[in-house]
């Protein structure tokens, strides 16, 4: 004998609401996925255009001032300091870019047995989503960029220069006090192919970083008021 089974209206309008709920998991689990689609190119491909047009900045201030280039253009190129003396890499993934934003007046620069006090702000690269680059890590307490470089209500960090990635240590080992700088990393100055905390693999670090001070290995940085 065949059984026939009546499902009623409140099990009917169980079994859609749960349809719905898993349709709308499973969007968000989509979106989330193709936040980071073809991630490590796209950053990729961020990193060398901002390397391009950094190059293309720096010939035109060298063409039209050859001798006085740096006092005309905002942009730099540095090679990774962990490359062995001399080497003359031209691997976009060996250096990082830079573009001054304010220059400090400190003569003299850190070394990589050096402790240093910053201000900064991390970020990944721009995205429809996060247009000036989701932020991933800071100085103080703030992620409001205005808040983060503001001397009298923001606390700096402190730490040793060796101990950060190869593309953030390179450039504060160019840095004068007072200096505010945008630097651009690759993933292989950074953190590479891994995970590291809400940074995914194959991203290129955007960080604005500003030197306040920096002592020498065996010294004490000076208290910060």
């Amino acid at each position: 004998m065949t059984m026939k089974f009546r499902l009623s209206l409140p099990f009917l309008f169980y079994i859609a609401i749960t349809a719905m709920v898993f349709s709308s998991c499973s969007d968000d689990d989509n979106n989330g996925e193709n936040k980071y689609a073809d991630w490590k190119n796209r950053n990729d491909a961020y990193f060398l255009s901002v390397l391009n047009e950094a190059h293309r900045q720096i010939e035109l201030a060298k063409q039209e001032y050859p001798l006085e280039w740096e006092e005309h253009c905002d942009w730099r190129t540095y090679q990774s300091y962990s490359l062995a003396q001399g080497s003359t890499s031209n691997s976009a993934e060996d250096s990082i870019c830079v573009k001054i934003l304010r220059k400090g007046l400190g003569s003299g620069v850190p070394l990589s047995t050096d402790s240093v006090r910053v201000f900064y702000a991390g970020r990944l690269m721009p995205t429809d989503d996060f247009p000036d680059g989701e932020m991933f890590d800071h100085s103080g307490q703030s992620n409001d960029l205005s808040v983060i470089f503001d001397h009298s209500i923001s606390r700096p960090s402190s730490f040793l220069v060796s101990s950060c990635n190869r593309g953030f240590a390179t450039a504060l080992q160019h840095m004068h006090i007072g200096d505010l700088w945008q630097i651009y990393i690759p993933a292989k100055l950074g953190y590479g192919n891994q995970l590291q905390g809400s940074v995914p693999a194959g991203s290129t670090l955007v960080f604005n970083v500003e030197l306040v001070q920096y002592a020498r290995a065996g010294n004490k940085l000076p208290v910060w008021n």
